[in-house]
């Protein structure tokens, strides 16, 4: 029997999972998963409904982050773990919970605190590829300030960051923002939204691209 391709890759999971581990500020747990077939077992009830119209492969992709967010929320003590679907898409957390959940095409990534460790927090995962150049001229604006990015993977870097960034801001402002709201200015660590709303982000483009954004 041949085994599932992400199933024979523990290697690229663990080294996901301590490149994540290391961009934490204090407060703040995180976890990956491969994304296996089946996955969208993990699915608890409330999770499953508030999905239900996905095609197959979000659903799989969503169980896998829904069981790294369980695991998160059983380390912090939560008795009911269920992180349901909101009406833009955004993750319910439980109450006195922040957290966000994000994958790329077989990996699964989520960062959970107690809410009295940070207001909000933002993940994000891409591959550690180019960002395709009709869609960095789109992310990228002249409010960006984009020293130190590393030529090939620096559009997508800034995709991830303000993608993290949104997830973010939106528990707290409600505003659903584009690439242009969002100005990132990476020598200083910070961003910040049209709305006026502050937060620091971080990143690192091994093994995969992950970034980060919160706000204390």
């Amino acid at each position: 029997m041949n085994t599932p391709p992400n199933e024979a890759r523990p290697d690229i999971e663990a080294a996901v999972d301590r490149a994540l581990t290391g961009l934490m500020p204090p407060g703040l747990t995180a976890g990956c998963r491969l994304i296996r077939t089946g996955d969208e077992r993990f699915l608890l009830a409330a999770e499953s409904a508030s999905i239900a119209a996905r095609e197959p492969r979000a659903r799989t992709a969503s169980g896998a982050g829904r069981q790294v967010a369980h695991e998160l929320l059983r380390r912090l003590g939560c008795a009911d773990p269920a992180v349901p679907r909101g009406r833009l898409g955004n993750p319910t957390w439980p109450t006195g919970i922040i957290g966000s959940i994000a994958h790329d095409d077989d990996l699964a990534v989520a960062v959970a605190a107690r809410s009295g460790a940070m207001r909000s927090v933002g993940v994000d995962i891409e591959p550690a590829l180019p960002l395709p150049r009709e869609l960095e001229a789109i992310v990228a604006t002249p409010q960006d300030r984009l020293g130190g990015l590393e030529t090939g993977t620096g559009g997508r870097v800034l995709f991830a960051v303000k993608e993290a960034v949104y997830k973010a801001s939106f528990p707290l402002d409600d505003r659903v923002l584009g690439f242009e709201d969002i100005a990132v200015d990476f020598e200083a660590g910070k961003a910040v939204t049209s709305s006026g709303r502050r937060l620091m982000v971080c990143f690192t483009t091994t093994p995969r691209i992950l970034a980060l954004a919160y706000t204390a």
